[in-house]
C-alpha cells in the first residue's frame, strides 16, 4: 500500500502537469491573430456621386447630403486566394468594405464574393498583406460539450481580442432562420466580435461568431464550420448557395398515436410526410404521404430540426438513403437523388418543405 504523503505527490504531479496543457494559450492565439481582421463598413444612404447631388442642386434648389453608417465587426481568413468568412449582417448594404490586419496594422477594401442571409455567412475577397497567414478549419461535428475554444475578434471595437471558454452546448436552435445548428459558448462574445472565428486549441476554425443571447452574458452563439464549409463551397463555384431538397413537406412525430399500434419502433423518433411536391425527387422515388422519415444514411433524423441541419450540409447533386416507416409495410429503404430547391414561386409556401 502506497504511503498517503506518495499517493497525494503523485496526484499533485499529474495535475500538475494537467494544467499545464491549459495554463496558457498564449501560443495558439499568436498563431491565430493573424488570420482574424477587424471589418469596418460604410454605408452611404444617399447619392454616392457628388454628380448627381450637383444635379438635384440645379434642378430643385437643394444641396443633399450622402449620409454615412458604419458598422463594426470581425472576420477570418480562409485560404491564400485573400478570401475573408464573415457574417452576412456585417457587411450587409455596405457601400465599402475595410478590413484591418492585426500583424502588418495595414487597412484595404475587400469585395463581396457572395452572400447567403439564411445562414447570416458572407464571403469576400481582398489583398494579403505579405506575411499574413490563413486559418486551417477544423471538424465542428467533432466537438464535445466541455472543449475549450477561443473567440477572436473587434468586441466594441476593441481591436484583436481573445477570449476563453468551453462549448456549452450544440445544436441550438435560437430562431434565427431555417438553418439553425449553432454552437453555443461561453467564451465572451460582444458586438464587434460577429464574423470573427471561435478556435479549438489547435487553433482550427470550429465556428462563425454570430450572436448573444439578449437574456444575460456568457451566452454566444457560433456557426459550426461545417455549415459554413457548404456555403464557401457553393459561392466561391456558382457566387450563391444551390440548396438541395427532397420535396416533402413534414412535421414532427408528437405521439405513438400518430404510426399504426401493435409495431416495435424501438423509441419513436422522425419526421412525418404530410406533402409531396409532384415530380420532386421524393415523389419519384415512391415516397408517400404518412410516411414516417427516421434516418438519412444511417444517421437518426430525431426532428425537423435536425432534418435542416442534415440538409444543410448536402448538395444538389449527392444521392441519400433514406430508412422510414410506412404503415402495413413496416421499415423501408428508399434512395434518391437530391435536386436543386426550385425558385419559391414554383414550389407552396411552407416554412416546412425539405
Amino acid at each position: 500500500m502506497r504511503p498517503f504523503f506518495l499517493t497525494f505527490t503523485l496526484m499533485l504531479l499529474a495535475s500538475t502537469a494537467e494544467a499545464r496543457v491549459y495554463e496558457s494559450f498564449a501560443d495558439v492565439a499568436e498563431r491565430a491573430i493573424p488570420g482574424v481582421v477587424n471589418i469596418r463598413t460604410t454605408i452611404y444612404s444617399g447619392n454616392k456621386d457628388p454628380a448627381l447631388d450637383l444635379y438635384q442642386f440645379f434642378l430643385n434648389g437643394t444641396l443633399p447630403r450622402s449620409a454615412q453608417t458604419h458598422s463594426v465587426g470581425s472576420g477570418v481568413v480562409i485560404d491564400n486566394q485573400g478570401h475573408i468568412l464573415t457574417n452576412h449582417h456585417v457587411v450587409e448594404n455596405a457601400s465599402v468594405i475595410e478590413v484591418l490586419f492585426a500583424k502588418t496594422k495595414r487597412k484595404v477594401n475587400a469585395t463581396i464574393v457572395g452572400i447567403d442571409p439564411k445562414t447570416d455567412l458572407a464571403l469576400l475577397r481582398t489583398q494579403l498583406p505579405p506575411g499574413v497567414n490563413w486559418l486551417d478549419p477544423g471538424d465542428s461535428d467533432l466537438l464535445r460539450v466541455g472543449d475549450v475554444v477561443l473567440a477572436i475578434g473587434n468586441p466594441f471595437g476593441y481591436a484583436h481580442t481573445v477570449t476563453s471558454g468551453i462549448i456549452s452546448a450544440k445544436g441550438r436552435v435560437i430562431g434565427a432562420g431555417p438553418y439553425d445548428d449553432f454552437l453555443q459558448t461561453d467564451a465572451a462574445i460582444h458586438p464587434g466580435n460577429s464574423g470573427g472565428p471561435l478556435i479549438d486549441i489547435r487553433g482550427r476554425v470550429i465556428g462563425i461568431n454570430t450572436a448573444v443571447a439578449a437574456e444575460g452574458p456568457n451566452i454566444g452563439f457560433a456557426i459550426p464550420i461545417n455549415i459554413a464549409r457548404a456555403v464557401v463551397r457553393d459561392l466561391l463555384k456558382f457566387g450563391k448557395v444551390k440548396r438541395p431538397y427532397i420535396g416533402i413537406v413534414g412535421k414532427n412525430i408528437l405521439s405513438t398515436d400518430e404510426v399504426e399500434s401493435g409495431d416495435t419502433l424501438g423509441g419513436v423518433y422522425g419526421v412525418i410526410i404530410t406533402n409531396l411536391i409532384v415530380e420532386g425527387p421524393g415523389y419519384n422515388a415512391g415516397l408517400k404521404i404518412g410516411d414516417l422519415v427516421m434516418a438519412i444514411d444511417n444517421e437518426k433524423v430525431l426532428d425537423m430540426n435536425q432534418l435542416q441541419r442534415m440538409m444543410s450540409t448536402r448538395s444538389p447533386s449527392d444521392h441519400i438513403r433514406l430508412k422510414i416507416y410506412r404503415r402495413g409495410r413496416g421499415f423501408m429503404h428508399v434512395n434518391l437523388g437530391l435536386e436543386e430547391f426550385p425558385r419559391a414561386s414554383d414550389l407552396p409556401v411552407s416554412k416546412d418543405l425539405f
